[in-house]
């Protein structure tokens, strides 16, 4: 899916979203994209599987690249990462803009990634996270979708 597809499928959720009073949708942008700032940091300072595991909803849903559907469930999210929690590279992402729904409950982000082996950069793209917000006020990623440049 190109980027300007998942961006208006995301803003089209969220703008079907009903409004919730008392609901500061700015701030609430804010919380959003310090979460995936965080999520990004852990990934940079540990491993992408810590990172996921702290920032992945228990419903979360990762479309990677190269797959036939979706990898559904962080159980099976945590598969992808080896038994070690070692994948052999590093995931890198910078957060460039964070949305959120009136009733303030989702959310989204988009940013650009490295995916580094060795010190060497082997690829690069964009991606769009869907963010949902947890009973405990936090924000986890329901949905990680990444965009590969050629």
């Amino acid at each position: 899916m190109n980027k300007d597809w998942g961006v208006l499928l995301c803003s089209a959720a969220l703008s079907a979203c009903q409004p919730t009073a008392g609901i500061d949708v700015a701030a609430e942008a804010e919380a959003l994209m310090a979460a995936d700032i965080a999520f990004a940091s852990l990934s940079e300072t540990t491993t992408p599987k810590q990172a996921f595991a702290a920032y992945m909803a228990p419903d979360g849903m990762l479309l990677p690249r190269g797959s036939e559907g979706a990898i559904q469930g962080l159980e099976n999210i945590m598969t992808l990462f080896g038994p070690d929690g070692d994948p052999g590279y590093q995931l890198l992402w910078q957060p460039q803009f964070a949305e959120v729904a009136q009733a303030g409950d989702m959310g989204w982000t988009w940013g650009q990634y490295q995916v580094v082996v060795e010190g060497e950069t082997e690829n690069t793209g964009k991606y769009v996270n869907v963010w949902k917000k947890q009973p405990d006020g936090s924000w986890k990623v329901r949905v990680d979708v990444g965009n590969q440049r050629p």
